[in-house]
């Protein structure tokens, strides 16, 4: 087997504020080999977000981000490297991300030639006359129509499907090895959302990059990921294959996850099922199982956090009902 492009263990992320220490991210563990596409789903505050900007090594200034584990992409540890090797070396260059909200991630001051041709300059890919080029070359590969006319045009001058190009482009300009997409169909209608899937596997297609899609949407999670891994309170509580935890869910929160997707051909005026009681607060744990005062299955073990247990082939769940068999 080959050795896998992104590994990392035992992943912590604590903020330390004054109301006390915020565990964002507390212990995730998980491998993806090269061209491969994982999703990282969860309720919003899962820590999905959190775990990318992580692996960047990007923490917020508040609260004094603490990082721990390991972190390794193509075998080089990368939570050892100094700021300035993750600035050239890493961020951009290695792994790079697709942000959210192109209206906010693009500078509405700024053409979209100068804010593409950004990650070219800063790590020295092309200057001069190679720029403009390399520039034209990379939005033609997210198509947006006739690249070299509008390179002086402003981002409020595209719409939200083209921007989402956009910022697709300025993330794959130097070619990085791993690519996290924060929930990339966000706010797009469903005929944009299949546009910008088809054209995340078509750039994985001719990269080769391994893909993070960070998203709360089941589905756009289905048709672009081989394997997923479902966060809850900081923690991966289950992951495995896209199609065997979707068929057979181990976790009493996946299940409540899918049971509550809408689906076509249901009976009319059928009420959608809905995941009783909300998700913890990260200041204040609950002991053990963090989806255990939400469960249905809660027992006594559920005091202490359950190991992951092997529940099929590269599938486990983080559930002393998966434990036990």
């Amino acid at each position: 087997m080959t050795a896998p492009l992104l590994e990392v263990e035992n992943l912590r992320t604590h903020l330390h504020l004054r109301r006390g220490v915020v565990r964002a991210v507390d212990g995730v563990s998980l491998r993806m080999q090269e061209g491969e596409t994982l999703g990282l789903v969860g309720e919003s505050g899962s820590g999905k977000t959190m775990t990318s900007l992580s692996l960047l090594r990007l923490l917020p200034k508040e609260g004094g981000g603490v990082l721990q584990g390991s972190i390794r992409l193509d075998g080089r540890e990368l939570t050892t490297l100094s700021e300035a090797e993750m600035a050239k070396e890493i961020r951009g260059r290695r792994i790079a991300m697709i942000a959210q909200d192109p209206m906010t991630s693009l500078n509405p001051v700024f053409s979209i030639g100068d804010q593409v041709g950004a990650p070219f300059r800063y790590h020295e890919v092309a200057r001069g006359p190679a720029l403009r080029e390399a520039v034209v070359e990379v939005l033609r590969r997210v198509r947006i129509p006739s690249p070299e006319k509008r390179l002086r045009d402003y981002p409020h001058q595209f719409s939200g499907g083209q921007r989402q190009r956009i910022v697709t482009a300025m993330a794959i300009a130097c070619t990085p090895r791993l690519l996290l997409a924060d929930e990339p169909t966000t706010a797009l209608d469903v005929t944009i959302q299949a546009q910008i899937i088809a054209l995340l596997r078509r750039i994985q297609e001719e990269s080769g990059a391994g893909i993070i899609l960070i998203t709360h949407d089941l589905g756009v999670a289905a048709s672009l990921c081989a394997r997923i891994a479902v966060m809850y309170a900081g923690r991966i509580v289950e992951q495995g294959p896209v199609r065997e935890v979707y068929r057979r869910p181990a976790h009493p929160y996946t299940r409540a996850l899918l049971s509550a997707v809408p689906r076509l051909g249901g009976q009319r005026g059928q009420r959608l099922a809905a995941i009783p009681g909300q998700p913890p607060n990260l200041l204040d744990l609950p002991k053990g199982c963090r989806f255990a005062p939400r469960c249905p299955h809660r027992m006594p073990a559920c005091e202490e956090y359950p190991p992951d247990a092997p529940v099929g082939p590269g599938h486990s769940a983080a559930c002393w009902l998966a434990a036990k068999g």
